[in-house]
């Protein structure tokens, strides 16, 4: 008897084993691609891209604010501080301080007199001297970005000139690990599924444009960690009430789910778009209004905080910099097609990978197999319509804090292709994805374009392709194509880590993609 139930036992065991097998195997790729992911974010991380204004801007905001309690930093809306409306006063920048009338001013003094402060320095931040305008207090943008960047720079440093990209875009990449783990968590609860959450992670940590993307010290940057963490919560929130089990957690998780996604407001507005989403999530999962309300009570608190430090700080000038930030120039419709065959940074490559993050959002959306989907796509899609909508120029940083979602949806495409696999989608993900990294990385080895080698790779592509689509009801054919797609994966993931350090190296001289004579 007492054997029988040691067998019993064991089976148990072993079927225990077997089920929880693959997700500690994708848990080890995972941490194995993000491990590797360190060294490929800070190779010359801090000179490719090379550094913009805005980035250092953040920094001298946060710097300020934490030195003095008053945010200064240089600002394109110089007429909102100049106008006789506002009085303004002319001074000068003292570290990160403003001195006016002999007087440095902190928060106390500025509190004292709260007219606008405007000063012209001539600043050389790696682009030679330049004159620039810095205000204070500064409310272009709100201050939790700039906060966080600031940490990384050292604290002895006492003038705006001395803060350098090697310090400030250190949280980027820190940022940009942990966003990675959340995403592993946010598409597994999603799809139920850890292979396609570890897809997820070797694309985010491996596609040349994201790795470049992602460790700049855009704002775009910071929102996409608080996001994750209030898709995680609201998805968990939403389920828990669905199922009735542990009911009285559901408003808790649902508060927090609100406060993490207002705090991403305080990134960046634009994020917002993605609570847009959320709420219309609520909506249609019939959540009961007294939740939906609490979510939202959450969501506005970190905002109503924001605007009432402004207004506190200095009415006018706050009123008057939201008013002209959202009356700014808008760039035209053609903004969202010219995004398509890259994000438009000088000297960013032509990466299959972007273009194929995209197309996938399209392809999963008319392909949406379970409703949790939504989590990903619903919110994404709202607040790419935001930017969109709303962005005024046409810079490619107002996507950045796509780049995570996006490779989701690539993930959820490409194991969309092994599991029903159609023509057009196959296809796709082979001229688009693949095909970008066979050729940066046959360049980044020095090997050239051999049109036999690549037509040798398509008939193979092919051949697996076609058994797989007339064949597939074996379960042999459809464990080769599982292989030979892991096939595909792995070479993209060989062909992109051997492109970016060529792409460091070879920053603006990369081979022309087509003929510039015509």
């Amino acid at each position: 008897m007492s054997s029988a139930i040691k067998v019993i036992f064991a089976q148990l065991n072993y079927n225990k084993l077997l089920q929880i097998l693959p997700f500690l195997v994708s848990i080890l790729i995972s941490v194995i691609i993000i491990w590797q992911s360190t060294f490929y974010r800070w190779f010359g991380y801090e000179t490719i891209p090379p550094p913009i204004t805005d980035e250092f801007n953040y920094v001298w905001q946060g710097l300020s604010l934490r030195s003095t309690g008053l945010p200064v930093a240089w600002t394109t809306i110089s007429h909102v501080y100049t106008g006789q409306k506002n009085n303004p006063r002319a001074g000068n920048l003292v570290g990160f301080a403003m001195k006016s009338e002999n007087t440095l001013i902190n928060l106390q003094e500025f509190k004292r007199n709260a007219r606008p402060i405007f000063a012209k320095e001539q600043m050389d931040y790696m682009k030679g001297t330049e004159l620039m305008f810095f205000v204070a207090p500064f409310f272009d943008h709100p201050p939790l970005g700039g906060l966080i960047y600031s940490l990384g720079e050292n604290s002895s440093i006492q003038t705006a000139d001395q803060v350098k990209p090697d310090a400030f875009r250190k949280p980027a990449l820190a940022i940009a690990i942990i966003t990675a783990a959340l995403l592993f968590i946010f598409i597994y609860i999603i799809t139920q599924n850890p292979q396609v959450a570890t897809l997820a992670v070797i694309v985010y940590s491996t596609v040349p444009t994201y790795l470049l993307a992602t460790r700049t010290a855009f704002l775009e940057n910071i929102e996409p960690p608080f996001i994750l963490i209030h898709l995680i919560l609201l998805f968990l929130g939403i389920k828990i009430y669905q199922k009735q089990t542990r009911v009285p957690l559901v408003i808790p998780i649902i508060l927090f789910s609100g406060l993490f996604g207002g705090l991403a407001f305080l990134a960046k507005e634009p994020a917002i778009g993605f609570l847009i989403g959320s709420l219309i999530l609520l909506i249609i999962n019939k959540i009961p209004k007294k939740i939906t309300f609490a979510f939202l009570l959450s969501a506005s608190i970190p905002m109503l905080l924001y605007f009432a430090w402004g207004l506190w700080l200095q009415k006018d000038i706050f009123l008057d910099i939201l008013n002209a930030n959202a009356t700014r120039g808008y760039f035209g419709a053609l903004k969202p097609i010219t995004m398509l065959e890259a994000l438009k940074f000088k000297n960013f490559p032509v990466d299959g990978w972007w273009v194929w993050g995209l197309l996938s959002f399209v392809i999963v959306s008319l392909n949406i197999k379970s409703r949790n989907l939504l989590y990903l796509l619903l919110p994404l899609f709202t607040h790419y319509l935001l930017i969109m909508l709303i962005g005024s120029e046409n810079y490619p940083w107002y996507l950045i804090s796509l780049v995570p979602f996006l490779a989701g949806t690539a993930a959820i495409a490409i194991w969309q292709i092994y599991e029903t696999p159609k023509i057009a989608t196959a296809y796709a993900f082979f001229f688009i994805a693949f095909s970008s990294s066979y050729y940066w990385g046959r360049i980044a080895l020095g090997l050239k374009p051999s049109i036999v080698h690549y037509r040798w790779i398509f008939l193979i592509f092919t051949s697996f392709l076609l058994a797989r689509f007339f064949f597939g009801k074996y379960k042999f054919v459809r464990f080769i194509w599982f292989i030979f797609l892991a096939y595909l994966i792995y070479k993209s993931i060989i062909y992109n880590n051997l492109f970016l350090p060529y792409l460091v190296a070879h920053w603006g001289n990369l081979p022309a993609l087509s003929l510039s004579s015509f």
